[in-house]
């Protein structure tokens, strides 16, 4: 995490890192209550910073993708029952371009247990099996409670088309892609397919690795990892 902040230092913007608990992914209740925490958060620190800030979003595998909807889809949801536009104070409405980082993926119970499986053993993931998380994933995915809230994330990110909610309005922005080959957890084939909708709403700029871990590029590959996020930044902040 220090990394990829510094990447966004180093390129001239100020930068912010949440990396929730993996409750906070899938626990529907988990991530109302954290997301609630850093959605006022950030929302301190941008009237700290001044008026008229901008946001870009960096997220990171499923698991912030997920994390990351969890806050769109609250901050939505908080506009369409509120008579106050408020729109100053909500952090998507400041979004002038987004970063996504081996993701997204389907969300399969596999991948959701090699994924566990990584994180608790602290190393990269792996294609070996992990049963014993498989069998809790399959559970927690069959549930509809949760479900019902993946499919609102991915309708809220436009990866799925919407039902009852307006467009991806507040998401009219650059995206920029940056994967591996070689990435053991998510397809590239996914991530490119999810590319191709979200030039409904930007500028893609796509970034493809061959022998990078999932989520080490910026590890694995520093330097060109750097100058991608400093070229997506110029290029975001010229647009205005």
């Amino acid at each position: 995490m220090r990394k990829l902040c510094n990447f966004w230092l180093d390129s001239g913007c100020d930068a912010v890192a949440i990396a929730p608990p993996s409750a906070a992914t899938l626990l529907p209740p988990v991530a109302d209550a954290y997301g609630e925490v850093v959605l006022k958060a950030l929302r301190r620190t941008l009237e700290r910073k001044g008026e008229g800030r901008e946001v870009v979003i960096h997220v990171a595998s499923n698991g912030g993708f997920i994390f990351g909807g969890t806050l769109l889809l609250k901050e939505r949801l908080e506009a369409e029952s509120s008579t106050d536009d408020g729109s100053d104070d909500r952090i998507f409405s400041r979004v002038k371009g987004c970063v996504f980082d081996c993701a997204p993926g389907d969300l399969r119970p596999d991948i959701v247990a090699r994924a566990f499986a990584a994180v608790l053993g602290g190393r990269s993931a792996t294609k070996d099996p992990a049963p014993v998380f498989e069998t809790l994933a399959k559970s927690l995915l069959s549930s509809s409670f949760i479900s019902r809230r993946l499919n609102a994330i991915d309708q809220a990110w436009g990866k799925v088309p919407a039902v009852g909610i307006e467009d991806v309005r507040w998401l009219d922005c650059p995206s920029m892609f940056i994967y591996s080959e070689a990435d053991v957890l998510i397809s590239p084939r996914e991530i490119e397919a999810y590319a191709k909708i979200r030039e409904k709403y930007g500028e893609v700029t796509m970034h493809r690795f061959l022998n990078a871990s999932h989520c080490e590029i910026g590890r694995d590959h520093a330097a060109d990892y750097a100058k991608h996020v400093k070229d997506f930044v110029d290029a975001t902040f010229r647009r205005r």
